[in-house]
């Protein structure tokens, strides 16, 4: 899962393009470990409340580092049931990309899951539950559902999004062209990442996260907002909302990623 430095406004920690070494290994030497069947995930958490996780495996008497994610503290969660496995063929064994349906099973969420070989063996049709947040990289804030409606009915083909989504909708267009039976083949673009979805929702609350570090001039946005499968916190700058001010009552529409946290209701699985 990619850091997401912008949403997050960790540029603080970018020089030339990429993540300071010295300021991770100093958040590496820092981090809590939690064991996950053989493996490892050192978990530092900034007084904002973002997350680094750093994927690790032990090698001998050697720790090698696999990958990071970043994620985001909250209160918002679902309970959901994975029936497919959309992990990358290229990623390693601490990562996993999941399609989970609800208990009524009236639609379906792609999310990355943080933390996730601390999970036990998932038993078909058996749910988990996980504090979700989303990571938008395109989003644009109505006044109302009308107002978004309207926009789209107006100019569909010059739309950041490539449809009209239903209310509270969270919905996985990439994985469900590439997975949808009634598509023929040929209409099927197995190229495109499963991990993208369409978001829209009403804001329920907007508040602005502490900063990450003393020395930073901004932080950023958290609106939590109404979806089909709960509350959903998502986070993002205020440069990256296109429309009128993020204020409760406002209307969303997005593009971006999930990330969901597992180890919640007992699987917090602390290193002493």
């Amino acid at each position: 899962m990619p850091v997401f430095v912008r949403n997050l406004a960790l540029e603080y920690l970018v020089e030339d393009g990429v993540l300071e070494s010295e300021k991770m290994l100093a958040m590496y030497g820092k981090a809590k470990w939690r064991h996950a069947h053989g493996a490892f995930y050192l978990n530092h958490t900034l007084p904002s409340g973002v997350e680094f996780i750093f994927r690790a495996i032990k090698e001998g008497e050697e720790v090698r580092i696999l990958g990071t994610d970043t994620h985001l503290a909250g209160r918002c969660m679902w309970n959901a049931i994975p029936f497919f496995n959309a992990t990358p063929k290229e990623a390693d064994d601490l990562s996993a990309v999941v399609a989970c349906t609800n208990q009524a099973q009236d639609g379906v969420f792609v999310t990355h899951l943080v933390n996730a070989a601390v999970l036990p063996e998932l038993q078909e049709g058996n749910s988990i539950a996980m504090q979700v947040v989303a990571f938008p990289f395109a989003l644009e804030v109505y006044a109302s559902r009308e107002d978004y409606e309207r926009a789209y009915a107006n100019n569909p083909e010059t739309s950041n999004f490539p449809m009209l989504l239903t209310d509270k909708r969270v919905f996985p267009l990439n994985f469900m062209l590439k997975h949808d039976p009634d598509l023929p083949e040929e209409k099927r673009n197995r190229n495109l990442p499963d991990d993208i979805v369409l978001v829209c929702g009403p804001v329920l609350a907007v508040r602005k996260a502490p900063k990450s570090d003393e020395t930073q001039e901004a932080s950023f946005v958290v609106a939590t907002i109404a979806t089909q499968f709960g509350h959903l916190d998502v986070a993002f700058t205020g440069d990256m909302a296109l429309g009128v001010p993020c204020v409760k009552g406002t209307y969303v529409a997005f593009s971006g990623m999930l990330s969901a946290d597992v180890t919640v209701e007992g699987l917090e699985n602390w290193l002493e």
